[in-house]
């Protein structure tokens, strides 16, 4: 394990996430997805607007695979200068989260680029995803919700998304 404890702990997870590189915390919240999709539900019903993250998981959908990929690096990055990320930006935490179990689902159904066969996590990510399997549903729901409300860029002013 990494050097911080993990009982139970969101907080300390999502400070060693936000230390992975893009494409890690993208395979993090990939797998976390295929390891605790059964229990995570994209959030809780009425908290959530389902319908703005089935738009935006949409805008995704129509585009090829590699573009599919780079949004969702965007997005992770915080890239203000793609619009997608711009309209996540603006999204409130439970519709991103939903958002982001709309991804995985795509990915899973082959509308949205597969993680590649052969991707492993670096050791890091490995024990974050252990330490995350350790902790109890809700923590795993607030590391994953916090997680998503931290990406994004913020909406650009004016008219303009």
């Amino acid at each position: 394990m990494t050097a911080y404890t993990t009982a139970n702990d969101p907080n300390q997870a999502l400070n060693v996430f936000k230390g992975l590189d893009i494409d890690a915390q993208l395979a993090l919240l990939w797998f976390v997805y295929e390891q605790m999709g059964e229990r995570i539900t994209p959030a809780a019903p009425g908290s959530a607007s389902p319908e703005i993250a089935t738009g935006l998981y949409n805008q995704v959908k129509e585009v090829d695979q590699q573009e599919q990929l780079e949004i969702m690096r965007a997005i992770a990055r915080c890239d203000a200068s793609n619009q997608i990320g711009r309209e996540y930006g603006s999204l409130s935490a439970n519709t991103k989260l939903a958002f982001w179990y709309y991804l995985a689902q795509g990915m899973d159904s082959g509308e949205i680029i597969p993680m590649p066969e052969n991707y492993e996590l670096d050791n890091q990510g490995q024990d974050l995803l252990a330490a995350l399997e350790t902790m109890g549903f809700e923590e795993q729901i607030t590391f994953l919700r916090d997680a998503a409300l931290g990406m994004g860029a913020e909406p650009a002013s004016g008219s303009n998304i």
